[in-house]
């Protein structure tokens, strides 16, 4: 189960992650769009691959 929750991560959370903060960017909070889009694509990819690999 946790193998399908990482892939889903990847597939689906990670680039919302990423278009938040290109949301926030574009509403005129670069700075915080920037850090959001960045480290929460990082730590959405991270969280990820501790899921698959504890499965495994």
């Amino acid at each position: 189960m946790d193998f399908l929750i990482g892939i889903l991560l990847i597939v689906f959370g990670a680039p919302l992650v990423g278009l938040m903060g290109r949301w926030l960017e574009g509403a005129g909070r670069e700075r915080l769009g920037k850090t959001l889009s960045v480290g929460g694509y990082l730590a959405v990819l991270g969280i990820a691959a501790w899921l698959i690999v504890g499965s495994l």
